[in-house]
């Protein structure tokens, strides 16, 4: 059993860095749990607490039109459908398949040719960078005929390179992968998006109807016991990305120093570089200011040659990669 306060500052937190002024149906629902003693004490019964999982798990069961509105309709479901919330909850993991990450991440990459390992991969989708078409401002990159349309405001020197780097080899690697051919597991993926947010839903059916069409490898493991075997899949030959979006966060610390410790001695036979778009303290003992009220995520690139590790903080993005501030 959690702690019903701890759960009430979590949304209260939760509503105030994540939702204000980015969705009015998610605030009004977090700040009611963080009053609620009946919903914190049900949401503190099960074992992952996270907004996210808990309003996706109700979203499943509900579609994105018949979400409880009020506090007292969440009320009011929870108390109808409390086991079928608590089957949802305790069966499904947080698994944001954000495409829109790409665009923040994209300037970050090297040149290519690129190996691609993605942890925390989910389905696999931001492994795609070259199948999207992207928009900086009046730069345009990618195939104009994509399914998938990526917008991003950029601010400072943002480092656009002159087309999608060329990826030759992919790999991605999740403790529970997504299958975008398992319609219930496609259904997952987009009740993880928030009701309001139509455009990301859009982009997200693109890219899970471009990954039908050739599907990334996404291997079943944990990110430090497993990613070894997928690193040594990586030709040779080619520089290899390391890279994740909002995933280094489920894990611990010592897992996370585990993480990197494991890049660092496998740099000893190859160089790789690493990029994390993750948020404030993470990944990297590092702090830059962000406007008052608003989650942003650090992208920050690590270079490991022998060993050795170089890090460099980038940018700060909108956490769905709909902003980028580069440093």
């Amino acid at each position: 059993m959690g702690d019903p306060a701890g759960i009430k500052r979590q949304y209260r937190q939760f509503a105030g860095t994540e939702c204000k002024g980015y969705s009015d149906l998610y605030y009004r629902l977090a700040i009611s749990v963080s009053e609620d003693d009946e919903m914190a004490g049900f949401i503190a019964d099960m074992p992952e607490t996270q907004p996210n999982l808990f309003l996706a798990s109700i979203q499943l069961l509900t579609g994105p039109a018949g979400m409880p509105a009020t506090g007292s309709e969440l009320r009011a479901f929870v108390k109808r459908r409390g086991s079928d919330v608590r089957a949802a909850m305790r069966a499904r993991r947080t698994q944001t398949n954000e495409v829109g990450r790409c665009a923040v991440l994209l300037p970050a990459l090297p040149p290519g040719p690129l190996a691609l390992v993605e942890v925390g991969a989910s389905a696999g989708l931001c492994l795609l960078f070259e199948r999207y078409h992207y928009e900086f401002g009046s730069t345009r990159l990618g195939p104009v005929d994509s399914l998938v349309r990526l917008q991003c405001t950029t601010s400072g020197p943002v480092p656009l390179p002159p087309a999608v780097p060329r990826i030759v080899w992919r790999r991605g690697l999740d403790v529970r992968p997504i299958d975008v051919h398992d319609d219930d597991a496609v259904r997952w993926l987009l009740a993880c998006v928030w009701p309001e947010h139509h455009e990301r839903r859009r982009r997200l059916e693109g890219a899970i109807d471009t990954a039908r069409a050739d599907p990334p490898v996404i291997r079943a493991g944990d990110l430090v016991d497993d990613l070894p075997a997928v690193l040594a899949e990586a030709p040779d030959d080619i520089q290899l990305v390391v890279f994740h979006s909002a995933a280094l966060s489920y894990v611990s610390r010592e897992r996370r120093q585990a993480f990197a410790g494991l890049l660092a001695d496998a740099s000893k036979r190859r160089d790789i570089v690493w990029l994390a778009n993750e948020a404030a303290g993470v990944v990297l003992e590092l702090t830059a200011p962000a406007p008052s009220g608003s989650l942003r995520f650090l992208v920050s690139r690590t270079h490991f040659a022998n060993g050795q590790r170089r890090s460099e903080l980038l940018a700060l993005a909108h956490p769905h990669g709909a902003e980028l501030a580069w440093l």
